[in-house]
């Protein structure tokens, strides 16, 4: 579910399998020929030739998958998305301290709805650069977007604004997608840094939750808050 099959050749989208078991026509077979037992007749009991069917149709097509999930975590790499995913779910995401660990989408389930960690984007990531949008893709089919802004940042709005601005480039209807701004990593801030961070990202007028995947009453109150 989630592929979307286009004409090569003129772009056109054909159809989009959004069920378990559905079923499409791609390309209408030939007519069929007749074989020697439709031209026997009295004297020619026995003809030795047939008549050949006609070529079916062809197409050259791309099957273009995008994840389904209910929730995207995306952000710049090493912000902490993998390790939150861990803690979300039962997910075992590959975590270590340094960018670009997650290569491939991880998808983790929080009370029967999907999370997908998309791999890090970073500035010019529209245009290809980094992971590029092999991933951007995916955020598509996202219902709502986990934007991790991580508190070691110097600069968390430019960083919030960066990973916003390569959604813009790639598709504008991103931006209308629903959001909360996760800030991570929130326990190696005092309290009064923390909420001098706070206060630059509330100009976005967005849902903020500080996190920290050391502190468990941050997870318990996200997770109440995204599930219904």
């Amino acid at each position: 579910m989630g592929t979307s099959v286009v004409d090569k050749k003129s772009g056109r989208l054909l159809f989009e399998i959004k069920k378990v078991g559905q079923r499409e026509l791609l390309c209408k077979g030939g007519k069929g020929g007749r074989g020697n037992y439709e031209f026997r007749n009295p004297q020619r009991t026995t003809p030795e030739f047939a008549q050949p069917g006609l070529p079916g149709e062809k197409k050259e097509v791309i099957l273009n998958l995008k994840l389904i999930a209910n929730y995207g975590l995306i952000g710049l790499p090493n912000t902490g998305k993998s390790s939150l995913l861990n803690e979300l779910t039962a997910a075992s995401a590959k975590v270590a301290n340094y960018p670009f660990t997650t290569l491939e989408p991880n998808l983790g389930v929080l009370d029967g709805r999907v999370i997908a960690d998309i791999p890090g984007l970073i500035e010019g990531a529209s245009a290809g650069k980094g992971l590029g949008i092999k991933f951007l893709k995916h955020i598509e089919k996202v219902g709502l977007l986990l934007y991790t802004v991580s508190l070691e940042s110097d600069d968390p709005v430019r960083d919030y604004q960066t990973v916003r601005n390569e959604l813009e480039k790639y598709n504008p209807e991103l931006l209308e997608k629903k959001e909360i701004i996760l800030l991570t990593k929130s326990d190696l801030l005092d309290k009064k840094d923390l909420e001098n961070k706070l206060k630059l990202m509330k100009k976005f007028k967005k849902e903020i939750f500080p996190i920290s995947i050391h502190d468990w009453d941050s997870i318990s109150k996200l997770k109440e808050h995204i599930t219904p």
